[in-house]
């Protein structure tokens, strides 16, 4: 009988839905919507396939014990009845994070320093040596969850946050995160049944994530590196038989393009994107949104302007009137995606959204908009 294990995939907010409808699709049971995360129970397999196969998961929580207490000996004494040794021995590094509600404990550190007590304890009294900690490079990565008496312990499985998929060899200042981008082109709607265009692309992320999810190469095609590798009990045959089942496509009968007006950025992107193999699907050119325009229609054009942190405002305001005036006078027959944090700035495009959904790049909430860009005169001056 296979065992059924609980995991949590951590999210961010507003891709709940699409992730809980990601780990359906990969099999996972018993899949709930929380806070930024999607409870769900499966086997090792299925923790594999998350980690590898998830394009909207930051990262896979496994959940190795739960419990309630009335005091800190009572904690110390939960989290040391745990058979770490089951996943890990003295020879591994470790560490442990706390996130906390309630009055329990005086801070998350000093929870994290008892559980981190009673694991390294477990260990000189089994074995006769206690595991060193590194606090940033750990072999093996546990994680607290406490809300009031009740508390949860994890192993992270993942490592790295999983948004690093492996391919980005050069950084934007400004760059939007992968599950982002991922999010952005799946919530458009496009299926890769037409052309896709960044007109400000940055160092390429939407056009790199819109490719792999067209030539359906998985999230974690390019990573060398999870948490659970690092495990006693990680199989190499599980985790060739989970990579084993990706059905990359060779080909699609539609094409990227991308555009920068820096061509330092556009370089960034080509790095990017030569990085993850897909030279022979992505062009990128050096230009001014101004002068962009789609080589044929419909296309769906989906983009991450400036937000204007650095800008002035009637500076902001006047780059979004120009992206307006492009998308009216150049894109017509398109479908245009924009994200943005400033709404005002958005309001400054002129034209009318057709669909708004509420998504955070990482810490700020933005507006994903649509905007229908029909052939002729049909445009309304109101845009939220």
């Amino acid at each position: 009988m296979t065992v059924c294990e609980k995991f949590v995939a951590k999210t961010y907010a507003g891709m709940e839905e699409l992730l809980k409808a990601e780990l359906e699709q990969l099999g996972a049971e018993r899949c709930a919507i929380s806070r930024r995360a999607v409870t769900f129970e499966g086997d090792m397999d299925m923790l594999y396939r998350a980690n590898y196969f998830c394009r909207y998961a930051l990262r896979i929580l496994w959940q190795v014990h739960q419990f309630t207490f009335r005091d800190n000996n009572q904690f110390y004494g939960e989290i040391f009845k745990y058979p770490a040794e089951r996943v890990m021995t003295a020879d591994h590094t470790l560490a442990v994070s706390v996130t906390m509600s309630g009055e329990m404990f005086r801070t998350p550190l000093f929870a994290a320093q008892l559980a981190k007590d009673a694991l390294c304890d477990r260990f000189r009294e089994k074995n006769g040596r206690r595991p060193s900690v590194n606090k940033d490079h750990p072999d093996v990565q546990f994680h607290v969850h406490i809300y009031n008496n009740h508390a949860a312990l994890f192993l992270d499985s993942s490592g790295e946050s999983l948004h690093k998929r492996g391919y980005r060899v050069s950084s934007h200042p400004a760059q939007i995160s992968e599950v982002v981008a991922a999010a952005m082109v799946k919530l458009s709607g496009w299926e890769a049944q037409c052309d896709l265009i960044d007109p400000m692309c940055g160092s390429g992320t939407i056009l790199i994530e819109a490719a792999m999810q067209a030539l359906n190469i998985p999230a974690g095609f390019f990573r060398n590196e999870y948490g659970f590798f690092h495990w006693k009990n990680f199989s190499q045959v599980l985790w060739d038989k989970v990579t084993a089942e990706a059905d990359i496509r060779d080909d699609v009968p539609i094409n990227f393009y991308g555009s920068d007006i820096s061509a330092r950025y556009a370089g960034m992107a080509k790095a990017n994107i030569d990085e993850a193999r897909l030279r022979d699907f992505i062009r990128i050119r050096t230009c001014a949104m101004s002068h962009s325009r789609p080589v044929r229609t419909p296309a769906f054009v989906i983009f991450n302007p400036p937000y204007g942190e650095r800008m002035a405002v009637e500076d902001i305001e006047n780059e979004y009137k120009i992206i307006g005036d492009t998308l009216k006078q150049q894109y017509a027959g398109c479908t245009a995606y924009i994200i943005s944090s400033n709404i005002a700035a958005l309001k400054k495009i002129g034209l009318h959204a057709t669909r708004k959904i509420t998504i955070y790049n990482g810490a700020l909430e933005c507006k994903l908009m649509r905007f229908d860009l029909y052939q002729g005169t049909k445009y309304s001056t109101k845009t939220i």
